[in-house]
């Protein structure tokens, strides 16, 4: 039986509540920063252009917006150690990332007794068009994978036996049923790209947490794997997405998992230890 957490509420506040290695692998999608009101327009020369007004086509939320880039650092690091204390020794670690700002990652990663793995990529098979036509079209998202340190090389999961792979996978971005049918989420990772790195990096019964679930990829994801999961999200809009994806009738027709829904402001704050609970006596069946 496959047991599925969904939390709504502010993940700092969430992610101290988390045990202490209790989570087999972390894959998550955090705000990058990089929403901005900026507007490009062509002079008389098509080979020449300016920056001039705004775009809020450029704003994916306020999720997305700091005061400034220390404040974004500060709120970054934060979240950061809360996943990696939660995180087990030779559980792996990875993170959707801006590639501008992954080397602070990576060398906040090495302070802290982990082993940064080889770089992956999402590479969108169907690319958004650059309507401004000053650029290259933007198909490579960046993933930064880190292990926690065991002294064990076995107890990292890396699932070989299901063949070698590239260290992207090449699929278009989400369209159609998954993007639309239960709402829209700007930044929607498809379920594709999810399972291709849950399916290696972790195995059956793990325990997969995302602290910033947003439509609820992870959660699907790990349904279908059968995978036990906790998804942290603070948005009522995506909440909402979450729970449509991932449960429209709390159960499958087989019945072989459960969701669970809990609103952080309202709920026993033991609702995650007795989860966790649950997992590890259901496991030593």
């Amino acid at each position: 039986m496959t047991h599925l957490l969904l939390i709504k509420g502010d993940c700092l506040e969430v992610l101290s509540h988390i045990p202490d290695e209790c989570i087999d692998l972390i894959i998550t999608d955090p705000p990058f920063m990089i929403s901005r009101e900026a507007k490009i327009a062509r002079s008389r020369n098509p080979k020449k252009y300016k920056f001039v007004g705004k775009d809020i086509s450029l704003m994916f939320g306020e999720w997305d917006v700091f005061e400034s880039e220390r404040d974004y650092w500060i709120f970054t690091f934060r979240w950061l150690k809360e996943v990696w204390r939660s995180l087990r020794k030779g559980g792996h670690l990875l993170i959707f990332f801006d590639h501008y700002k992954i080397t602070p990652i990576i060398k906040w990663c090495r302070r802290h007794d982990s082993v940064p793995r080889q770089p992956l990529f999402f590479i969108r098979q169907n690319p958004v068009p650059m309507a401004r036509k000053v650029s290259f079209m933007n198909a490579v998202n960046s993933i930064i994978w880190v292990t926690k340190h065991s002294t064990s090389r076995k107890y990292a999961t890396f699932n070989y036996e299901l063949g070698q792979h590239p260290n992207y996978i090449i699929t278009p971005i989400c369209s159609g049923k998954e993007r639309h049918e239960n709402g829209f989420h700007p930044t929607q990772k498809p379920l594709k790209v999810y399972e291709w790195l849950i399916k290696y990096l972790s195995n059956e019964e793990d325990l997969i947490m995302d602290p910033f679930v947003g439509s609820g990829t992870a959660l699907v994801a790990a349904r279908n794997l059968n995978r036990n999961a906790i998804g942290i999200e603070i948005n009522d809009e995506y909440i909402n997405m979450a729970k449509r994806r991932v449960a429209p009738e709390q159960r499958d027709l087989f019945g072989n998992f459960e969701f669970y829904f809990h609103d952080w402001q309202t709920s026993n704050r033991a609702i995650i230890s007795e989860f966790i609970s649950k997992l590890q006596k259901s496991k030593s069946i």
